[in-house]
C-alpha cells in the first residue's frame, strides 16, 4: 500500500512532522490481534488529531461497526481495496483532496508500484481462504482464493530483483493452492517456482508457509533438486490429536502430518521446520495436549508460534461447549513455549562453530564499526563486523548464540 501511493508522488511523513493521512491496517485473528488494532487506531487519532486516519485490514472487514465507534476513525476500508490503494483513497471524499489523487475517472491502467529497494522482498502469490477451519475468520474477513497473475508476479519479481532484491518471500493465506481457484495443481506453484528462479540475479526463494498437505512428493523433490529454494518451511500444525484437528476442521490427521514433514527432513539435509500450535481448543483434554508436546518434541521444530485459543464470532468453534479454562490455557502455553524455547536454543547452537551461508541484508555503522546482518538459508539473523557486502551470499562461522540470531565472523 505504501508503495502504491509512493508511486502517485507520495512519500511517508518524516518523524516530527504531521502527515495527512495515517494507515491501520488491523487484524482479528485473535482477541489479543482485535485489541492490538483498537489501540492503534486510538493511539492514532490522539498522536495526530489533524491527519485522517484509515483503517484497513481484517478487522475493518470483521468489525466495522467497532471502528466506526472510535471517535476520530475518518474512514473503514476492506482487503479488496489494498490491490489499488491509491485509487481507493482518491474516491473518497475525506482523503482525496488531502492527498491530491484526482485520478479516480482516468481510464489509463495505475501504474505499477515502484519495487522496494530491499535485498528481502516479499511477493504476494495468493490471498483467501476456503478451508473454513472452524476457529478462524479469515474465509470471512480475506474472501475466497484469489491467485495473483503468473505474469504479472514475474513481471513484479523482475522489477523487485532489478532494484535489489536478491532472496524473494513467496506469501499467501494458502500458497499451496496457488491457482486452484483455476482449476490448478500443486504444479502450478512449481511452475511459479521456475520462472522466478530464471530471473537473472535471483539468489533465493522461500515459502512463507505452506499446509502438509500439499508439502506432496513433488514439491519436495523441486527444493531437494534446486539449492535456490530455501530450506525452511513453515507448517502449521495446530494440535497433535486427530480428535482436536477433526474439531477445529483442519485438512489433514496426524499420521499424514508426521509423514509429510519427515519426508521432507529426509530429502532436505539441514531443513529447519516451523509451526503454529493452538492450545486450550474446546473440549482439549491434558492427554490431548500431551500428544502436541510429544509431536512437537519429535520433530524438533526451529521455531515454535503458540497460540492460546479465544472464540470468534460467527465461527463454529465459538459455540462449542467445553470451555478450556483461562488459567489451564495459560498453564499449556507456557509449557509449549518453554519446550519452544529449548528446542530453539538446540537448533541455534547447531549453528556454532561452522561455516554459515548468509545474504547480507543490512549494514549499518555502529560504535564507529560496520555491523552486517543477514539470513541463513534455514532463517536464523546473523550479525557480524564487514562492510560492502550488501546483497552478496559469504561465508560466517558462527561465533556466539545472541538475542534469536548468531554472532559471527566472517571466514577468509
Amino acid at each position: 500500500m505504501a508503495e502504491d501511493l509512493n508511486s502517485r508522488g507520495l512519500t511517508s511523513t518524516p518523524d516530527g512532522e504531521s502527515p495527512d493521512v495515517v494507515v491501520v491496517n488491523t487484524c482479528t485473528v485473535t482477541k489479543e490481534a482485535t485489541k492490538a488494532s483498537r489501540m492503534a487506531l486510538r493511539r492514532a487519532v490522539k498522536k495526530h488529531p489533524d491527519a485522517k486516519v484509515v483503517a484497513i485490514g481484517c478487522y475493518a472487514v470483521s468489525n466495522p461497526e467497532e471502528i466506526a465507534a472510535i471517535e476520530g476513525v475518518d474512514l473503514i476500508l476492506g482487503n479488496s481495496e489494498k490491490e489499488s490503494f491509491a485509487e481507493s483513497l482518491a474516491q473518497q471524499p475525506s482523503t482525496a483532496p488531502l492527498l491530491q489523487l484526482g485520478f479516480s475517472t482516468r481510464t489509463a491502467a495505475p501504474p505499477t508500484p515502484a519495487p522496494a529497494p530491499k535485498v528481502r522482498a516479499n511477493l504476494k502469490a495468493q490471498t483467501g481462504c476456503d478451508e473454513w477451519c472452524s476457529f478462524c475468520i479469515i474465509p470471512t474477513t480475506r474472501g475466497p482464493l484469489r491467485s495473483m497473475d503468473e505474469d504479472d508476479l514475474v513481471a513484479e519479481a523482475r522489477a523487485r530483483v532489478d532494484s535489489g532484491a536478491r532472496e524473494l518471500v513467496l506469501t499467501g493465506v494458502h500458497l499451496g493452492k496457488y491457482r486452484f481457484d483455476h482449476g490448478g495443481s500443486e504444479r502450478n506453484l512449481l511452475r511459479l517456482f521456475d520462472r522466478l528462479l530464471g530471473i537473472e540475479g535471483i539468489l533465493r526463494l522461500r515459502l512463507s508457509s505452506i499446509l502438509s498437505a500439499h508439502l506432496t512428493d513433488e514439491v519436495i523433490d523441486y527444493i531437494a533438486a534446486e539449492s535456490r529454494v530455501c530450506r525452511y518451511l513453515h507448517v502449521p500444525l495446530q494440535a497433535g490429536d486427530d480428535d482436536v484437528l477433526e474439531a477445529m476442521n483442519r485438512p489433514y490427521r496426524i499420521a499424514d502430518y508426521i509423514d509429510r514433514v519427515e519426508r521432507a527432513k529426509e530429502a532436505l539435509a539441514g531443513l529447519a521446520l516451523a509451526t503454529d500450535v493452538i492450545v486450550g481448543f474446546p473440549g482439549e483434554t491434558e492427554e490431548q495436549f500431551q500428544a502436541t508436546l510429544d509431536i512437537v518434541e519429535r520433530i524438533e521444530f526451529s521455531k515454535l508460534h503458540v497460540f492460546r485459543y479465544s472464540p470468534r464470532a460467527d465461527t463454529p468453534a465459538a459455540a462449542m461447549p467445553d470451555a478450556v479454562h483461562p488459567d489451564v490455557k495459560r498453564d499449556r502455553s507456557k509449557r509449549l513455549i518453554d519446550l519452544g524455547n529449548r528446542l530453539r536454543a538446540e537448533f541455534l547452537a547447531a549453528h556454532l562453530g561452522r561455516p554459515l551461508e548468509v545474504l547480507v541484508e543490512d549494514e549499518r555503522v555502529v560504535d564507529s564499526v560496520s555491523i552486517c546482518s543477514g539470513q541463513t538459508d534455514d532463517y536464523v539473523r546473523v550479525w557480524f563486523e564487514g562492510e560492502g557486502l550488501l546483497g552478496r551470499v559469504v561465508q560466517v562461522e558462527g561465533h556466539e548464540v545472541r538475542a534469536d540470531g548468531i554472532r559471527g565472523g566472517t571466514l577468509v
